[in-house]
């Protein structure tokens, strides 16, 4: 395993409005990144696990998101990642979804903040839980109700998951998700 642990990461705006036009956009984007990050192999034939999550054959790991027009890509050479971003001006009912789905310990936080924090929070939140399930290719309602108010949740098999809230973005929740530390990291815009 590499002793620098730096992860790549890039935001773009999909120009297209029509959802097939945006996957054929986000998809060639994705296979640019990929051949950019790993040369070496000629082609990035995309495969998905039984629960959907993408990975390929070149000796490469990524994960992308995308929430209304705006997508995040990460790429890794070190191990497997996982990536979420999320639109955080849509209003919703946040201490009904929080009490019905999070763990106990996040709600109680949530009721001792006023609606815009708890907005911020319960984003902050989702955005952590979707890119756990990223990393470990399962579903999303089984790491609703796991708390990760911490920046490292500790898991079986000595194993801990790493998370990092990229707070740069504005109007959008987002992070990321790894089984190792994060040295450094930068948000690329693309254009």
């Amino acid at each position: 395993m590499k002793t620098n642990k730096e992860l790549k990461l890039w935001l773009n705006h999909n120009p297209q409005s029509e959802n097939k036009k945006a996957k054929i956009y986000s998809d060639a984007i994705l296979h640019e990144l990929l051949k950019d990050a790993c040369p070496e192999s000629t082609c990035f034939d995309i495969k998905r696990t039984k629960n959907g999550k993408p990975y390929s054959d070149a000796p490469i790991h990524f994960s992308y998101s995308h929430s209304r027009r705006v997508y995040l890509y990460g790429i890794s050479d070190v191990g497997v990642i996982g990536v979420d971003i999320e639109h955080s001006g849509k209003k919703r009912h946040f201490m009904a979804l929080a009490e019905r789905y999070f763990h106990p310990d996040e709600t109680a936080l949530m009721r001792e903040m006023d609606k815009p924090q708890q907005n911020e929070f319960f984003y902050r939140l989702w955005s952590r839980k979707e890119a756990w399930c990223k990393l470990s290719g399962g579903v999303l309602w089984y790491y609703l109700e796991r708390s990760v108010l911490a920046d490292q949740v500790h898991i079986h098999n000595h194993k801990s998951v790493h998370f990092i809230d990229l707070t740069e973005i504005k109007g959008f929740a987002a992070a990321v998700a790894t089984f190792f530390p994060i040295d450094k990291y930068h948000v690329n815009v693309l254009k």
